[in-house]
């Protein structure tokens, strides 16, 4: 099992960045939910391309076009 590492910036307007290194798929926005839910309201998430390798329907998806491109 990998260790997660969350980063949170604050800058001086005040936003909130979260960023989780380590972290595979879902189990990264149940990593940071908890301190999500305390900031509020979460206005924009950006998913990295670690989050959509680990993801079941991802892979599908790109395994599909692959196939296609094969044929």
């Amino acid at each position: 099992m990998t260790t997660q590492k969350m980063i949170i910036r604050i800058g001086r307007d005040g936003a909130t960045t979260i960023r989780v290194e380590g972290g595979e798929g879902e189990s990264c926005l149940l990593f940071t939910r908890s301190v999500e839910q305390a900031l509020g309201v979460v206005q924009q998430r950006e998913l990295t391309a670690e989050y959509h390798e680990h993801d079941p329907l991802a892979a599908l998806e790109r395994d599909s076009l692959k196939t296609r491109e094969n044929l």
